[in-house]
């Protein structure tokens, strides 16, 4: 009995170190950051992009097209605690945002609900799919560098369901020693019982 105790642990453990997070975007309260408004935290901009960091994520406006300092969210759908954004306007035309893991790496997108007036969904230079009006985006999409979503009048997306691809998959080598060792385990507790 206490070794399937040990294996479940085992089990919750390994759950539980798989890096996974859920980007609800709870901290964005205010209508708009960026463009004379104040930058959240996490938020920074560089004269061309506007990044906003959650959990290990970051998200990115690139706006190449904008007037200097004018990039900014918030007014894609004017809903706090969403990400949203425009393509046209102050942004500029062709905004697109992508979501990467802070300091490069591999991840695997769950899902997300998003609402957008026509957008193009595509993972490290290859398009996905099309999304069009509001939903939940269910596919996922493993081991991926960066998800991009090109821009249309009105966007947004929330509950962005990641995590480590790394951490997700165990390397090839671990899980034989890993289970090597439980069997281990359990020849000793054998014996002595």
């Amino acid at each position: 009995m206490k070794l399937k105790a040990i294996l479940a642990a085992l089990a919750l453990g390994a759950a539980a170190n798989a890096g996974a997070a859920v980007l609800t975007f709870d901290g964005l309260t205010d209508m708009m950051y960026g463009d004379g408004f104040g930058l959240a935290p996490g938020m920074s901009y560089d004269g061309t992009n506007l990044t906003y960091e959650e959990s290990g994520f970051r998200l990115t406006l690139n706006a190449p097209a904008a007037a200097a300092g004018a990039a900014h969210v918030g007014d894609g759908t004017f809903d706090a605690q969403t990400y949203n954004w425009h393509d046209g306007m102050e942004n500029g035309d062709g905004t697109f945002v992508t979501l990467t893991r802070v300091g490069g790496g591999r991840f695997n997108l769950l899902g997300f609900d998003y609402y957008t007036e026509g957008s193009t969904l595509s993972t490290d230079g290859a398009a996905q799919g099309f999304l069009a009006g509001g939903g939940t985006w269910n596919t996922a999409l493993n081991g991926i560098a960066e998800l991009r979503l090109t821009s249309s009048a009105a966007n947004a997306i929330d509950n962005v369901a990641v995590e480590e691809a790394s951490a997700a998959v165990p390397l090839p080598g671990t899980l034989p020693l890993l289970l090597g060792g439980v069997a281990a385990f359990g020849l000793a507790r054998r014996r002595r019982g």
